[in-house]
């Protein structure tokens, strides 16, 4: 499988417009050999803290490693066997990770059953870890998934590929966190299905990747499910972040919300397209699309794109994209008050996605994200916190 032709997207297909194709068309998509002792002895000592009552699982490069992982039911590690590919181009990364993974990580939540768990996929050269999830009749899963580049200063790849099928009254909390190095390469396809009245809330920050795309197709397949979609961006440098995340409503009664806070300083770009369709069937669905940048620099750039696919009249809908700068008011009131100019810029910078980060599903999370982000927002995240 690996001899075959690699097929990207191109920025004529209309959900990659706004994707840096031409970075991705460099990347080396490769299957790693598993990680050897003194790798793996490194990569311990820079893994963050673990989190208080969640297990926790380690890919390297797509492999599990057991050794840095303290989850011990709960998952299974397959092997696949089915390289099917599916077609279009919001499926080709996908397929990519299906050429090229080294395994399936299975999560199986039974029903009426709680479980946490953080998944921490780390890169060192190129990595396609794969996530399985299920969740029964009423089961309840806390997860959180991390991109974690071994190396600040090495070019990595990361292609995520995440399916899950959140059962009838099940409930599904997602927090995903990247921690890039600056030569990164960050790439992910999701899957996600919702049964009747099942419950999806994810929470995302995107930063610190050279290059990042995020690739999300979610289908309400219940009725009155309900998804909350809340993403964050940081750009800096020249970094491009994109986002496409295309929400399908077809069962009666379903809700969704989509708010994305993104930030490009200096020469950055940052890109979100949020597309709602809403079927014939899916009656008395309610819809709320909040999507916000902030530009921080002149040749800073920004591209936010509400859509709305509506086949049915019986639905309540709305949306709205905005795009600015940091307020010179709020700026000069934190300045007579003594503050120095960086720190103002980051504490107006935070503020901005901050309702975003206070959705994180625990404190020692937010406290490990906001230590992260003090490079970025130097002074705002030891305010946040204190």
């Amino acid at each position: 499988m690996s001899a075959m032709p690699i097929v990207l997207p191109s920025n004529r297909d209309e959900n990659w417009k706004y994707a840096n194709l031409r970075a991705l068309s460099r990347a080396r998509f490769e299957p790693v050999p598993a990680p050897e002792a003194a790798q793996l002895k490194d990569i311990a000592a820079r893994l963050p803290a673990v989190l208080p009552g969640y297990g926790r699982l380690v890919l390297v490069d797509g492999h599990y490693v057991a050794e840095l992982s303290t989850a011990a039911a709960g998952f299974s590690i397959t092997q696949d066997v089915d390289t099917h590919e599916k077609p279009g181009a919001d499926q080709r990364f996908a397929n990519l990770n299906r050429r090229f993974r080294q395994g399936t990580c299975r999560i199986a939540v039974p029903a009426n059953t709680a479980l946490a768990l953080e998944v921490i996929c780390v890169a060192t050269a190129s990595s396609h870890p794969a996530l399985d999830i299920t969740l029964s009749h009423g089961a309840k899963l806390q997860l959180i998934e991390r991109d974690w580049s071994a190396q600040n200063d090495h070019a990595t790849l990361v292609n995520l590929h995440l399916v899950a099928q959140v059962g009838d009254y099940a409930k599904l909390e997602l927090a995903r966190i990247g921690h890039h190095g600056a030569k990164a390469q960050a790439l992910d396809t999701l899957e996600l299905q919702l049964g009747t009245s099942a419950t999806l809330k994810l929470v995302q920050l995107i930063q610190g990747a050279l290059v990042s795309r995020s690739t999300a197709l979610i289908e309400h397949v219940g009725r009155e499910a309900s998804l909350e979609w809340h993403v964050a961006a940081l750009g800096e440098g020249t970094q491009h972040h994109d986002a496409f995340v295309h929400v399908t409503h077809t069962a009666p009664g379903t809700r969704s919300l989509q708010c994305f806070r993104g930030i490009a300083e200096d020469r950055s770009r940052v890109a979100f397209n949020g597309r709602m369709r809403i079927e014939p069937a899916a009656v008395g669905t309610q819809t709320d699309q909040s999507l916000k940048c902030l530009l921080v620099g002149h040749e800073a750039e920004a591209d936010v794109r509400p859509q709305l696919e509506i086949y049915t009249d019986a639905v309540k809908a709305s949306h709205g994209a905005t795009v600015g700068k940091l307020d010179p008011d709020v700026l000069f009131y934190l300045l007579s008050r003594g503050i120095p100019p960086a720190t103002a810029e980051s504490i107006l910078k935070w503020a901005f996605v901050s309702d975003v980060l206070a959705k994180l599903p625990s404190p020692e999370l937010h406290a490990q994200v906001a230590a992260a982000l003090e490079r970025q927002l130097p002074g705002a995240a030891t305010r946040a916190l204190s």
